[in-house]
């Protein structure tokens, strides 16, 4: 039985040096010059301007909105990680949709990020005329990060009751960034040691972790009524699939709406591929919203 790494405590300086890292290195290995499928819209919110990815805003029809937030562990990644799909979901699913583009960790930590999305989603709702859509009639969704975002938006929301979200959707989301990975089911090798980086990069202070906005499994019950419906999904390779199906059952226990599923042979990140697993779970997105926004 393998040891557990002794766990890493990453000064906020570090954080900035293995962040900047690792951006440089996966760009070497990002595509490039691919066209978007989304325009590209700058949006004056409460947290400041925002540039996001629109798509869909060509139909003259009134629709709802969907609003996708991409992953990258808090510190990675941009709206066009997801473009690929965001059609195929705005067309098949009739919403138009809004993919974020929110500031990256370490440089801005929580709750910059999530704020942001927050924003982004009031702007919409409150200036319908701009896009089109059924300001009555809004979901969030994310992939890995995105995720966790989504359901911070959706526990901030169930307080302040300001935004009309009729579904959220949480795809792989990392919900407790206050345990060492290490530690967490199927905790171990790189994904887990990247783990440890991408949670203390988002929030500096291990303690404030615990904070529901920034690890949604240490809500209350009572922080989760009004949460909306829900869609989780999960893979049984992901060493993040246990938080979520914790966090699955804390919705039901407080009586809210929840659909999940768990492709058990499926690794994080899944769905942004072209894997049999990642269409049925992409179509699972599209029945979702087209339930939650009809």
């Amino acid at each position: 039985m393998s040891k557990k790494p002794k766990e890493k405590i990453y000064t906020q300086e570090e954080c900035l040096k293995k962040a900047a890292k690792i951006r440089k290195m996966m760009k070497l290995f990002s595509k490039k010059n691919r066209k978007s499928a989304g325009k590209e819209l700058f949006l004056n919110t409460d947290e400041g301007k925002v540039r996001v990815l629109a798509y869909n805003l060509e139909n003259e029809s009134k629709l709802p909105l969907f609003v996708n937030i991409h992953g990258g562990g808090f510190i990675l990644g941009s709206p066009e990680m997801d473009d690929p799909y965001m059609m195929n979901v705005a067309l098949n699913a009739n919403v138009k949709i809004i993919n974020v583009d929110y500031s990256l960790a370490p440089e801005a930590p929580f709750p910059k990020g999530v704020n942001e999305c927050y924003a982004v989603v009031k702007y919409a709702q409150n200036n319908p005329q701009e896009f089109g859509i059924n300001p009555q009639k809004i979901a969030v969704g994310g992939h890995s990060a995105g995720g966790n975002f989504s359901a911070a938006i959706g526990l901030k929301n169930a307080q302040t009751r300001e935004l009309n979200i009729k579904g959220l959707i949480l795809d792989y989301p990392p919900l407790d960034v206050y345990t060492d990975p290490f530690a967490k089911p199927n905790g171990k090798g790189m994904f887990a040691k990247m783990g440890r980086l991408f949670n203390a990069c988002y929030c500096f202070n291990r303690e404030e972790t615990k904070n529901p906005l920034i690890s949604p499994v240490y809500a209350s019950k009572e922080q989760l009524k009004g949460f909306p419906p829900t869609l989780i999904i999960t893979a049984g390779k992901d060493l993040l699939c246990s938080e979520a199906e914790t966090f699955r059952d804390m919705l039901k226990d407080a009586n809210i709406d929840v659909t999940h599923k768990r492709f058990e042979s499926s690794p994080h990140g899944f769905t942004l591929s072209q894997r049999p697993d990642a269409k049925e779970a992409w179509q699972m997105m599209i029945d979702f919203l087209k339930r939650q926004l009809a």
